[in-house]
């Protein structure tokens, strides 16, 4: 897909898979990283081509998800993927390269679901459990905590240069979008 000026998109090419996707996020520019919905694999690779591939790593459990049980995201700076598991309350982080990682457990960490890079190698987490984004360090440890005034953040994402944070949630009758300043 392309984005003009005007905010017009052009299809640029469809790939098809055999598995339902979650989330999505660029690899590099020719492969993406994809959380699945229902696979036996949670995590799957796709590039422009449509070859589809698999993430290897020892923290990657190898289960049938649930429907919207695990959103990805992958941060190219320390080729690491992190993965949420919100039937577990457990958020995975996978150095890709090493095969290292860590898996994330705390009562501030409860139903985890969306996930995104955030500045300077910290990772932003929805923790739809305690109506709370949580912040996580590269190392997997919790910075900090954040009320987003909002029930059950669900999705979030941040901007290219990292001013902006934006918090969706997933509460019937109260679906709202949030966008925050980042102080870096």
């Amino acid at each position: 897909m392309s984005v003009s000026d005007d905010s017009s998109i052009t299809l640029l090419k469809l790939l098809s898979t055999s598995f339902r996707c979650n989330s999505i996020s660029s690899m590099d520019t020719d492969t993406f990283i994809v959380s699945t919905w229902w696979h036996e694999r949670p995590v799957r690779t796709i590039d422009l081509q449509g070859n589809v591939g698999d993430i290897q790593h020892k923290l990657l459990p190898d289960k049938d998800n649930g429907l919207l049980d695990s959103p990805c995201t992958y941060i190219s700076s320390t080729n690491t993927l992190m993965f949420s598991d919100w039937c577990q309350d457990t958020v995975y982080m996978c150095e890709l390269t090493s095969g290292e990682g860590h898996v994330i457990k705390s009562d501030k960490i409860v139903v985890p679901s969306g996930v995104c890079a955030g500045p300077a190698g910290t990772v932003f987490v929805c923790s739809e459990g305690t109506n709370t984004i949580v912040q996580l360090s590269q190392d997997g440890e919790i910075l900090m905590t954040h009320d987003v005034g909002m029930g059950r953040p669900h999705a979030v994402s941040l901007n290219r240069d990292g001013t902006r944070l934006v918090v969706s949630n997933w509460t019937t009758g109260q679906n709202i979008i949030k966008l925050f300043h980042v102080s870096k």
